[in-house]
């Protein structure tokens, strides 16, 4: 077996602190050397890939302009936003019982277009369009431990009017799983028999019974 002729690769040439190009070899994927960036996969998730775009901004103030202002927004993410509104439409009749993750599948292939169009969507279709949008959302956010709805496991919510769940979202159960293993670790009692049922208790098992007799 031969070895690898390393004078088939290219030299990195970025501009190193002396101010000259960086001879070392670089690799066949961009040209870069380890140092440099040659192992650096580039931007995976959407947000990243957004982030990427900025990079190279010459003049910030007409970047700025032109998204908070002329809105200059690309077709396509419209296009798939429109089409992931109508897929969640259709699942808007499911009932708490019959939630699985094909929410959660459509809100993480698409929730960047659906952020950024909801209210255009809203604004054409009508209150109800934002209400499905932002509810989907919200529960993929519960489910996924998002860190801006974070706090929902540690007090009430109002819930969404589409895709709640009434025993609580993922993020939810895991927490009280671990407060019930903490318990257990302690050798404490996980139910107390000096706890009265609240009247917030009492309509939540209603509500519950309700919703099982359905």
């Amino acid at each position: 077996m031969s070895r690898f002729n390393l004078e088939t690769l290219p030299r990195c040439g970025a501009k190193t602190r002396s101010g000259n190009q960086c001879q070392r070899y670089g690799n066949k994927t961009n040209g870069r050397c380890k140092l440099h960036g040659g192992r650096s996969t580039g931007a995976k998730t959407k947000e990243g890939k957004l982030a990427v775009r900025v990079n190279s901004l010459v003049n910030c103030l007409i970047w700025y302009f032109d998204n908070r202002f002329d809105l200059k927004m690309k077709k396509s993410d419209l296009n798939i936003a429109i089409m992931a509104y109508l897929k969640l439409s259709e699942l808007s009749h499911l009932k708490s019982n019959e939630l699985n993750d094909e929410i959660i599948d459509i809100v993480d292939l698409y929730r960047i277009e659906l952020e950024m169009n909801k209210y255009y969507i809203a604004h054409h279709r009508g209150p109800e369009a934002l209400l499905i949008i932002q509810s989907a959302l919200d529960h993929y956010y519960k489910d996924t431990a998002s860190q801006h709805l974070r706090f929902h496991v540690h007090t009430a919510v109002y819930p969404t009017p589409f895709y709640n769940r009434v025993f609580g979202s993922k993020t939810e159960i895991a927490q009280e799983i671990q407060i019930i293993a903490k318990n257990i670790q302690k050798k404490e009692k996980v139910y107390s028999s000096r706890n009265t049922s609240s009247p917030v208790k009492t309509a939540l098992k209603k509500y519950i019974n309700q919703l099982k007799n359905e």
